[in-house]
């Protein structure tokens, strides 16, 4: 996204006039001068009810921040967990989240989603493009209850770890999923893949062994789809979308599928960095976000998301 540097007071109260007066200001002032005091946990919000699929699979918890009655609505950090697209869990490592973006008046919303191989999932099976769906329509769900949750409609965060963290990449590149759910692209301010090793499907698939299996358990054997699916191919015909950063960590290598779609997210004019995160593991990269003390995630981690909200 691009943003105003500087603008003089002229422009500036022509700006003010043209999107309805100084009421914006005392908006995104009201926002940022709102932290939260602990938050109301909303547990098992269903979603979408697609046949066949059980209800945890399609449901999310939602934390809403306990702050003052004339704030603006809260931004929502959307948290989609990992595990290699097969297993996981939206309650798992979430407490250190919770705390950390409530108190930053950010409502946390973390999702469950079909599983592959799960014979909860349904007919589909939990393959591509399940996951995806799930994800607009839970997406669709906190916009459309925002009025009585008190959240912003139109200031998101994607935030995803391993398995979630390609799935999050993917939602805010290949934008027909939120699209068909109803979901402005706009909405979405900015997206963050931690630790996902490479953002090509195919590219995965030819390396073989366990993430072969994968992720052709996850996405089939039509290199079409492949296609489709990969966020690194998908930047290049879909607008508008907002900053990244992506956290990955371990050899330089490992790093290099960051770095490709780093460089393809800018080749498309958008706003995105990459940072490494050593000598953490790859758990570890979860774990640390809002953990006490940490010096490594969180802090670049915080200041990238206050500059999309």
């Amino acid at each position: 996204m691009q943003r105003w540097r500087w603008i003089g007071p002229v422009l500036l109260t022509a700006l003010l006039v043209a999107v309805g007066g100084l009421g914006s200001v005392a908006h995104a002032a009201a926002r940022q001068g709102c932290p939260g005091r602990g938050s109301v946990a909303h547990r098992d919000l269903r979603y979408a009810r697609d046949p066949g699929v059980a209800a945890n699979l399609q449901s999310l918890d939602l934390y809403v921040p306990k702050r003052a009655a004339d704030c603006a609505p809260a931004p929502v950090v959307v948290w989609v967990h990992g595990g290699g697209f097969r297993r996981g869990d939206k309650a798992n490592k979430v407490a250190d989240k919770v705390r950390l973006f409530t108190r930053e008046g950010w409502a946390f919303a973390s999702v469950n989603y079909r599983l592959v191989a799960d014979a909860a999932s349904g007919p589909s099976g939990g393959v591509y493009p399940a996951q995806q769906e799930d994800l607009a329509d839970a997406l669709a769900f906190l916009r459309t209850h925002a009025r009585q949750y008190a959240l912003s409609r139109d200031d998101t965060m994607l935030l995803g770890h391993s398995a979630g963290a390609f799935l999050v990449a993917l939602e805010a590149t290949n934008l027909s999923f939120v699209r068909a759910a109803g979901v402005p692209a706009r909405s979405l301010r900015c997206t963050v893949p931690l630790d996902t090793a490479g953002y090509d499907v195919a590219a995965e698939i030819a390396a073989g062994g366990l993430r072969e299996r994968m992720f052709r358990s996850t996405f089939g054997d039509d290199p079409a789809r492949w296609n489709a699916a990969s966020p690194v191919r998908a930047v290049a015909t879909n607008r508008p979308l907002g900053d990244f950063l992506m956290v990955t960590r371990g050899r330089l290598d490992r790093s290099a599928g960051n770095v490709a779609f780093r460089d393809a997210l800018r080749a498309a004019g958008t706003s995105a960095e990459v940072i490494r995160v050593n000598p953490l593991t790859h758990e570890q990269v979860n774990e640390s976000v809002g953990q006490a003390g940490d010096a490594l995630v969180t802090p670049p981690l915080m200041r990238f998301l206050r500059t999309c909200v």
